[in-house]
């Protein structure tokens, strides 16, 4: 008899715990078993097994309640092995998650311990070659001489006839099969090319971490844009499987995904696989199994990628290790480069930070010498950084430009698009316009269920909350005082296609965010048309600020530098640094010199003054000392802790009753707040915000651990950030 310790699939921290359940036949930890839960059917996660020699009789009897069998052994194998399971237990007390969450997000979601999918298998009809044999006619040999070379193949990937393959069929040489099938998410059968050569410097950089190949190293690769930081990737992936390992590369969003894949896919062909939230649900299942089966050797994939069950790694890369997208922003609130630290950690490996734009968290400790640093200071091609112009805003009101564009900035383009050369044009903004506005008693229509203003839509005529997905359709009338004078207030990148569009002459433009990129395969589509040339203008949100290289690109216009400044956000001066000196490098990679206007109404800004010369080390000093002021990171630890209620009165008593514990218990941290939210409610729930600041965490965990196990049932959800990434 077996006693079956099992989690539940219910993410709820109430149920964090394991269930005992009982089994007649061995079950290993890891596997899924389909259990009865109150009076629910549903899937579990086996954690433990215990072996007992009494029966279900005694056990009752011993333990004063009832077992309950399981209903059904779903795996014969675990679903994760020894190391991820372990990286989720370890997951789940560092961001104090259910351990349950921390298994479901590193599984695909046929696997995943819930009873809400189904596994979707495809069979086709393959041919299988039997034996030689003398047939009929000299084109049946052929093709089984063919067929002989060629085993197992689906039957349309054979070039002959079906009526050819059947009459080699009925002569015995060959049988037809049912054979399964992997969806490939990427189905160009493009033809593998060979490395190209490194420039100096980038050989430089790959001797210096193949220098640490056998040994767990941080390395942090600051290349400027357009330094081939990419090929440095792949050299050494072609280093790391030739010794019969594998490599783990990541990129922060799907946007980017695209023209990763393809440059290693040229290099590595079908030893790539790749795992993103894009894929559908079968075409991730499948890519799933050639990992687990080592049918590749490669792993390509945004953030959820870090737990790609690859054995044997030998490299960890991180492309754009700054980005805000490798922080996972529900449970469990991983920091990506925390996750893949740990695991080369455990395959004693290196893993590679890339970044033109390091965070001052990755810049510091490679300073200090916590990372190593490796420098790529110039562009492959000799060229020099494009020349950058800061446009001032308020001298265009001055003279009478109300307008998207200054004058200046609008001749520029369409002097691009004369010469037959392409523009990126950047505004941080999706939607037509940001809200409307009633001229009549001057309300602007708001989102009912969040603190935040509807987005207008254009194309589907719709108003829409970018934080709850609340939609309605567009008002004709004031809701509040039922007056017809309302103002579309704003500019977003709809508006901003429809200006292009009546106001250049033989302007092109693909639209590049959230909303045109929805679809399945959106982004390798628009991203394909704009390399084919057949749009000149690619207009689009901070998606298209990294990773881009097109080399016709000379012009890159900023349409508001100031929106992403003016955030209430400790890290709003690093991420406009990054945001701009980012879509900057997309100029000017080709032959042809580029250049860059940014619009603002604060020209003076030193940020702004620093992407005006490139200046990242200037940036880095001046900010530095900025976060010294202030006490925040990399100086300080930082955790949110975020109260959310649906009673207001009472989601502001639980919030003090928690500032009371925290000081009571935390001597020596910094505690602010309970504040509201810059958002305050989101999705009918209002939001009060603690953030602690200290420098040693060593206490913390077990002091927020009783805190978390006090709310578990309450009346508001308590959610613990460490090194949040957002605070609004």
């Amino acid at each position: 008899m077996y006693i079956l310790k099992v989690l539940v699939e219910h993410p709820s921290r109430s149920l964090d715990m394991t269930f005992d359940y009982l089994s007649d036949e061995m079950v290993q930890p890891g596997c899924r078993v389909k259990i009865t839960f109150g009076h629910q059917n549903i899937v579990g996660y086996v954690d433990d097994v215990i072996v007992t020699d009494q029966n279900k009789e005694q056990l009752e009897a011993e333990n004063g309640f009832r077992y309950q069998y399981v209903q059904e052994i779903i795996d014969c194998q675990p679903l994760l092995n020894e190391e991820l399971r372990h990286l989720a237990d370890y997951m789940a007390k560092l961001t104090l998650s259910p351990r349950i969450s921390c298994l479901q997000c590193m599984l695909p979601p046929q696997l995943k311990p819930s009873t809400n999918h189904s596994v979707g298998i495809i069979y086709v009809k393959c041919v299988k070659y039997l034996r030689d044999a003398v047939l009929k006619t000299e084109k049946q040999q052929k093709a089984l001489q063919y067929i002989k070379e060629h085993d197992l193949l689906p039957v349309k990937d054979y070039p002959f006839s079906k009526t050819l393959l059947d009459n080699i069929e009925k002569q015995k040489a060959i049988c037809y099969v049912r054979q399964e099938v992997y969806r490939d998410p990427y189905q160009k059968n493009e033809k593998t090319v060979a490395d190209r050569p490194l420039t100096k410097r980038q050989q430089e950089a790959v001797n210096q971490i193949l220098a640490s190949y056998h040994s767990f190293t941080t390395f942090l690769l600051f290349g400027v844009t357009g330094s081939g930081k990419t090929e440095v990737y792949l050299h050494l992936s072609r280093f790391v499987i030739e010794h019969d390992k594998t490599v783990l590369m990541m990129v922060p969003e799907i946007s980017l995904t695209p023209m990763m894949v393809q440059a290693f896919k040229s290099r590595f062909g079908r030893q790539v696989a790749i795992l993103h939230s894009r894929l559908s649900s079968g075409e991730r299942y499948d890519e799933y199994r050639r990992i687990v089966s080592q049918e590749v050797k490669i792993v390509v994939g945004a953030r959820s990628a870090v737990f790609a069950p690859l054995e044997n790694i030998g490299l960890i890369i991180m492309d754009e290790e700054h980005d805000t997208s490798y922080k996972q922003e529900n449970d469990p609130r991983y920091l990506t480069t925390q996750i893949a630290k740990l695991r080369g950690k455990y395959h004693h490996c290196p893993v590679v930070l890339g970044s033109a734009t390091p965070s001052l968290e990755s810049y510091s400790r490679a300073l200090k010498g916590v990372y190593q640093l490796c420098t790529l200071p110039e562009r492959i091609n000799k060229n020099p950084l494009p020349e950058i112009e800061l446009i001032d805003m308020v001298q265009e009101i001055k003279n009478r430009n109300y307008g998207i564009f200054s004058k200046k900035m609008e001749k520029a383009i369409q002097e691009r698009l004369n010469r037959n050369e392409q523009v990126i044009l950047l505004l941080n903004k999706r939607g037509y316009a940001q809200y409307i506005r009633c001229d009549d008693c001057g309300e602007v229509i708001r989102c009912p269920h969040c603190d935040v203003t509807l987005t207008y839509h254009k194309a589907s005529q719709s108003l829409k909350c970018h934080y709850c997905d609340y939609t309605h359709s567009v008002y004709y009338h004031c809701p509040h005082c039922h007056g017809t004078h309302l103002t579309k207030v704003g500019t977003g990148t709809q508006k901003v296609e429809e200006y292009i569009e009546n106001h250049f002459y033989n302007a092109k433009v693909i639209r590049y965010d959230v909303d045109s990129t929805r679809r399945k395969g959106g982004h390798e589509k628009l991203l394909a048309s704009f390399e084919k040339q057949e749009a000149n203008i690619l207009l689009g949100t901070q998606m298209i600020a990294k990773g881009l290289d097109f080399e016709n690109v000379t012009f890159v216009g900023v349409i508001n530098a100031d929106m992403s400044l003016n955030i209430p956000d400790f890290r709003a001066n690093e991420r406009t640094f990054q945001l701009l000196e980012q879509v900057s490098g997309r100029s000017g990679r080709g032959n042809k010199k580029g250049i860059v206007m940014i619009q603002t109404y604060n020209p003076d800004h030193f940020v702004l003054q620093c992407i005006k010369t490139h200046d990242y080390q200037r940036f880095y000093t001046e900010e530095m000392k900025i976060r010294k002021l202030g006490k925040y990171p990399p100086y300080c630890h930082l955790v949110s802790i975020l109260i959310q209620g649906k009673n207001e009165a009472e989601t502001e008593t639980y919030a003090m009753q928690i500032k009371r514990y925290l000081l009571n218990q935390l001597k020596g941290t910094v505690i602010l707040g309970p504040a509201n939210c810059t958002i305050y409610k989101v999705n009918d729930r209002y939001r009060k915000r603690i953030t602690l600041k200290l420098t040693d965490s060593k206490e913390l965990y077990p002091v927020l651990q009783r805190m978390n196990d006090f709310y578990k049932k309450g009346k508001v959800s308590v959610v613990c950030d460490f090194n949040p990434y957002t605070t609004l």
